[in-house]
């Protein structure tokens, strides 16, 4: 049982990168379940099959990525967290057919939630069924339920398909499992098939490692993007998280510079900038006529690597190039509660400045397509470091890679945008999932003890 826990996350980490066998997301956990239900029945621990499942998931994706604090924190509690779910979850497959799998499901629901919020790593950037952001209209349905209703899908018809596969009572749970694929395709053709906003033409800038403003005049840089944003029609610019350093004594000129280039392009701009003057990291907004219209800043930080003044999570909406227009950065979208503000908010464009490094840029781009996909609105990230998107509303992505080349580089598109509807998980969040998981918890302890 030992080595089927071990396979079963060995599985799990495949589907990520760098093999990145996507669809092996909907398969390994059913050894795993397998595992559980056999060692329960047998009377014995469950922990240490959820500790084997954990490293044989966890530890070749923290070698695979590096070993940097906050990886190997989050690569640790990942394995605490499957040593968690394993004892209580091989309880509740005993449980029945149907409500055994849900109720293992449930479990992992509640625990994956716990560690997005109670352990501020990467958020959702961390869940395992991140990469079937890869499959976004086969995912659209997180606009309903949010990641945690993907993370419950996918558990529970694995645990459906080992119960028909093992029990007497097939019938039930392969009934079951298709009701649950069943309400999941629907949801998700239903959001697939609305009708988008308008599009709207975007350029991002990017570069790999090297800076462009170590061997160039920073502003001549700038001015030849907002140069080429105009010549390719683009109604927006979007720069990388802190592309540009602004002292005290410099921030009117800097203001004035660019919003001249703004002006004299006719161009809208989203640009990444460090503000000295109060040590935090921010969004400047410029209109086509060169006014500064917001400023955003950065609330969430990587723990241990970013050490400045974090923002208070003031959003700022913005009618700005002809649409409604929000703004994050990096680490801000590995959270859903910015997210979800700017989509209760109607927007339909977010601007994300982002700077990674080559090791996670990929881990990084899949998690922020969620965030699309979960409140129904365009992205456009100008990445450093990391890998340059733009992401239309239904999560398909045109993406250029930075390190490759390790040369500044810019992407156009025109982007679909959100229509500008509040999605229901945008409204309510992860709580109508968590509740539900309480439930079916709850519901078959209470069997357990009668």
């Amino acid at each position: 049982m030992y080595l089927l826990a071990l396979v079963a996350g060995l599985l799990l980490c495949a589907s990520d990168h760098p093999l990145h066998w996507w669809p092996l997301q909907f398969v390994a956990l059913a050894p795993f379940w397998f595992a559980l239900a056999r060692r329960h029945a047998q009377q014995r621990s469950l922990w240490p099959l959820g500790l084997a499942f954990g490293c044989g998931y966890a530890l070749p994706l923290v070698l695979s990525i590096g070993a940097d604090l906050p990886i190997l924190v989050a690569g640790i509690f990942n394995v605490v967290q499957w040593t968690l779910v394993a004892p209580l979850a091989g309880r509740l497959l005993a449980r029945g057919p149907v409500l055994g799998a849900f109720g293992a499901a449930a479990v992992l629901t509640l625990v994956e939630v716990a560690i997005w919020y109670a352990v501020p790593m990467f958020g959702t950037a961390q869940c395992f069924v991140r990469p079937l952001s890869a499959a976004p209209a086969l995912v659209a349905f997180v606009a309903y339920t949010g990641v945690a209703g993907l993370v419950f899908t996918s558990a529970a018809l694995q645990a459906l398909a080992v119960a028909a596969l093992r029990g007497p009572s097939r019938g039930r749970a392969l009934l079951a499992a298709i009701l649950l694929a069943a309400v999941a395709a629907v949801l998700a053709g239903t959001r697939t098939a609305r009708t988008f906003g308008p599009k709207i033409r975007v350029a991002v800038h990017g570069w790999g490692e090297s800076h462009p403003g170590n061997t160039r005049n920073l502003l001549e840089v700038y001015e030849e993007w907002f140069t080429g944003a105009a010549t390719t029609g683009a109604a927006l610019l979007v720069t990388p998280e802190t592309g540009m350093w602004v002292s005290k004594d410099q921030r009117d000129r800097a203001i004035l510079r660019l919003g001249g280039m703004a002006k004299k392009h006719g161009v809208a701009a989203a640009l990444g900038v460090w503000h000295d003057p109060t040590r935090d990291n921010r969004i400047w907004f410029f209109d086509a006529q060169g006014e500064l219209r917001g400023e955003y800043r950065k609330s969430h930080l990587v723990p241990w690597l970013e050490d400045y003044t974090a923002g208070d999570g003031t959003l700022v909406p913005l009618d700005l190039a002809g649409t409604q227009l929000g703004g994050m950065i990096c680490q801000d979208d590995n959270f859903t509660d910015l997210a979800r503000g700017y989509g209760r908010l109607g927007v339909r464009l977010m601007a994300v400045p982002t700077n990674d490094w080559p090791a996670i840029r990929e881990f990084h781009l899949e998690n922020s397509i969620f965030r699309a996909l979960e409140n129904g609105y365009a992205i456009a990230r100008a990445a450093s470091g990391g890998i340059s998107a733009l992401v239309s509303a239904d999560g398909s992505v045109m993406r250029l890679d930075h390190v490759a080349t390790d040369t500044p580089g810019e992407l156009v598109m025109d982007v679909a945008t959100g229509d500008g509807e509040v999605t229901v998980y945008a409204r309510f969040g992860d709580w109508p999932m968590v509740v539900l998981s309480a439930l079916l918890v709850l519901f078959g302890l209470r069997r357990e003890r009668r």
